[in-house]
């Protein structure tokens, strides 16, 4: 014998099976079959769930349906469930879509049924919606962010009597440069409340450079940069370069001014030695900058390493100056 719970089972699959057997065949003719096929399976599904009182895992189904092919009577027992599982805000909201929809004259009859259930449902729902208002006290102009449960609340919401479903919520505000806030309010079915919540300034927040203010060229201040060490690597770099060239010339030059030394009794030197005078001179010369120049890298290289790479100030005063002497050379400088 069939008993008044299967008959009811039986009845509600075969209303949901019509919501999209007897859809219009416009409605039809665009979606893909497939489409259509797993949306009457997963709606079925829900539908045979939620007629269990499983609505929790019915939701996912009926949803998921929804969103492929849109039928007034699967999305009215997703709104149903909703309610049943807490989400109140959300479930009416989707009775209400059910309700207002514009089903023209020749609507399957599952559809006007599933209209008529939804305002019945909806009837029964909205006097079970809380509310609840927020107010933010900060300074002028602050930018700051409110969520509830995590979910962003527009500043247009504040200070507003907004729906929220019953039970526990917690309510946060961030704001740059300010601290963290926080409040936890409960409400009951119907329960009217509100929090106030005042942003705080922290005093360990970093603080930002007024707008316009392009002193560093657009870049942080130098204490928030924090120092790099590629100048200072660069410098050294330069200056050992510098060192070994000074050191090659240098070589040079003193075995140019061996030669010298057995061809130039008394240092001087006949008009045959002129050219390797002159490149003795050169070499001498080129071994003077080189040597100059690894001096200079190394000393910047050195203050950029201990200033963070701001060495400005320190650089203007460096002076090197080369000497050179014959069979001699030199440099003579200011730091």
């Amino acid at each position: 014998m069939t008993t008044p719970r299967l008959r009811s089972l039986a009845g509600t699959l075969a209303f949901a099976l019509a919501s999209f057997a007897l859809a219009p065949t416009a409605r039809a003719d665009d979606a893909a079959a497939s489409d259509m096929a797993a949306a009457r399976e997963l709606g079925v599904a829900g539908v045979r769930l939620a007629e269990a009182g499983n609505c929790a895992e019915a939701i996912d189904k009926l949803a998921r349906s929804e969103k492929m092919y849109h039928a007034p009577s699967i999305l009215e027992r997703l709104g149903e469930c909703q309610v049943q599982t807490g989400k109140i805000v959300e479930g009416t909201e989707n009775l209400n879509r059910v309700v207002r929809e514009n089903l023209p004259p020749t609507a399957p009859p599952a559809y006007l049924a599933a209209q008529e259930r939804a305002r019945q449902a909806l009837a029964e729902a909205k006097p079970k919606i809380a509310k609840l208002k927020i107010a933010v006290a900060a300074p002028a102009g602050a930018d700051f962010a409110v969520t509830i449960d995590g979910t962003p609340v527009p500043n247009a919401n504040l200070n507003v009597d907004r729906p929220v479903d019953p039970g526990p919520h917690t309510v946060e505000v961030t704001g740059n440069g300010f601290k963290k806030a926080s409040a936890k309010v409960s409400l009951g079915p119907g329960a009217v409340d509100s929090v106030a919540i005042t942003l705080e300034r922290d005093p360990n927040a970093k603080k930002e450079a007024p707008p316009g203010d392009d002193r560093n060229g657009g870049l942080p201040a130098r204490e928030e940069r924090g120092g790099s060490k590629v100048p200072a690597i660069v410098a050294f770099s330069v200056g050992g370069a510098g060192i070994v060239t000074g050191v090659i010339f240098g070589v040079l030059a003193a075995g140019k001014r061996s030669d010298l030394d057995g061809a130039c009794p008394n240092k001087v030197c006949p008009t045959s030695q002129e050219s390797a005078l002159d490149s003795a001179k050169t070499f001498g010369w080129v071994s003077t900058i080189g040597f100059g120049v690894g001096i200079v890298g190394a000393a910047v290289g050195t203050v950029l390493l201990f200033t963070g790479g701001n060495a400005e100030a320190s650089v203007r005063g460096v002076r090197v100056q080369p000497t050179l002497g014959l069979g001699s050379a030199g440099f003579a400088g200011s730091f």
